[in-house]
């Protein structure tokens, strides 16, 4: 399938030869010789690559990329600055509100054409990269389930009834302090049968079957149960993350049920953390948008999973009440000497921030990673540089070691 390119540049000749270049290299173009045009079109077409002149009368490209961000149907469009100078003002100003590249006048046909297939192929690439990633990321310290052995739903529901499923918790940090302020909530099944199984392979079929419903709802209750049997142990509150599939965040009576959780357990509202991922939110906007208010209403935090992995983007931040944004470990691995990794995580993080975000980087390994992270106003870190995952039983004893080593200080 052709990909559309939407060129919006008020110069008719610079806008009819990037046109007919466009054609020619087999790609479905639309043009407009201004801002407000332009934006008609992307939110009727929506294109996948903008190129857009930064100036031009009336709506310039700035506030052009801006309402792009902000419109839920083009928030993730790739858009292609064309400038006549090359100010690094100017250029930090773009990257920052979301643009993916700069092109300066006079530009070759090679620079264009060369400029829109690395970003339509990086945008193919990052969700690829991540995916491959996350795989390999869930899959370390795991033993693959052999072939032979077939996992069914039945198996599920033994599992449960055996009290097979256990939690491990991750902690998570203040970047600039060190102190512990949460940590995320991540299961494991330690089978009779099967040894110890990896999540990939059986939250598929527990999605498939319905049955991940009835884990999800274990998970909370059983998360938000030790996060208060570590408060009544003396130890001080953190907040305590959970996943939550489609399923679950679509049931009609979550609410109802994240509310008796809490009031079972005694656990305060502002302890539990609701994640989602990008590809939950945008099924439904309108719905979601629904959804997230009555839980907002129950005081919980909210965070958006693996930011940069999925279908939205930046924009689609505002129209949500997040309370806290997860940097994807794709875009944090190597984010020292990575200028592409660096880039992204720059930019999220600085938007988030004029957001009123949180900004948790997962998936921190180094040393140098955490420096980084550090210099550019990250918040909280989340990765193997911290600790693994732990049992209850050691995040307790984790969590008690570094409150004696941060009261003999």
């Amino acid at each position: 399938m052709r990909k559309t390119i939407l060129v919006i540049e008020d110069e008719v000749h610079i806008r009819e030869l990037i046109v007919e270049l466009l054609q020619d290299s087999n790609f479905q173009v639309i043009s407009a010789d201004n801002g407000n045009t332009g934006l008609q079109l992307a939110d009727e077409h929506i294109p996948d690559l903008v190129i857009c002149d930064i100036m031009m009368p009336g709506l310039d490209g700035y506030e052009v990329l801006r309402r792009i961000r902000e419109n839920l149907r083009t928030a993730a469009t790739p858009l292609i600055f064309l400038t006549a100078k090359t100010e690094r003002l100017d250029l930090r100003k773009g990257m920052v509100m979301g643009a993916d590249d700069y092109i300066t006048k006079p530009f070759t046909c090679d620079e264009l054409l060369g400029s829109i297939q690395t970003r339509l192929a990086k945008q193919a690439l990052i969700q690829q990269t991540c995916a491959i990633r996350a795989q390999l990321s869930q899959l370390n310290g795991f033993q693959k389930v052999p072939l032979r052995h077939t996992i069914r739903e039945s198996h599920l529901y033994q599992a449960l009834e055996y009290a097979e499923f256990e939690l491990y918790y991750q902690p998570q940090a203040d970047i600039q302090t060190g102190a512990l302020v949460g940590a995320e909530a991540l299961i494991r099944w330690q089978s009779r049968q099967f040894g110890m199984v990896s999540p990939m392979e059986f939250i598929t079929l527990a999605e498939e079957t319905g049955f991940i419903v009835l884990l999800d709802q274990w998970v909370i209750q059983t998360a938000c149960a030790q996060a208060k049997a570590w408060q009544d142990a003396g130890l001080p509150p953190l907040r305590i993350a959970v996943n939550l599939s489609s399923l679950q965040f679509n049931h009609p009576h979550l609410t109802e049920r994240i509310a008796q959780v809490l009031t079972t357990t005694g656990l305060q509202p502002r302890c539990l953390e609701i994640e989602l991922t990008e590809s939950l939110l945008v099924q439904d906007v309108d719905e979601t948008i629904r959804r997230l208010q009555e839980l907002k209403e129950l005081s919980i935090q909210i965070a958006i999973d693996d930011f940069g992995t999925g279908y939205a983007s930046l924009g689609y931040l505002q129209h949500f009440p997040f309370d806290i944004l997860k940097l994807d470990q794709c875009f944090v691995r190597d984010v020292n000497t990575n200028s592409t990794n660096a880039a992204i995580a720059t930019a999220v993080i600085q938007m988030a921030h004029d957001l009123n975000l949180t900004v948790i980087a997962e998936g921190v390994e180094t040393e140098a990673e955490r420096q980084f992270l550090l210099s550019h106003q990250c918040d909280v870190i989340q990765g193997y540089l911290m600790s693994r995952p732990l049992s209850a039983n050691d995040f307790g004893l984790f969590q008690a070691a570094m409150i004696n080593s941060s009261m003999s200080l």
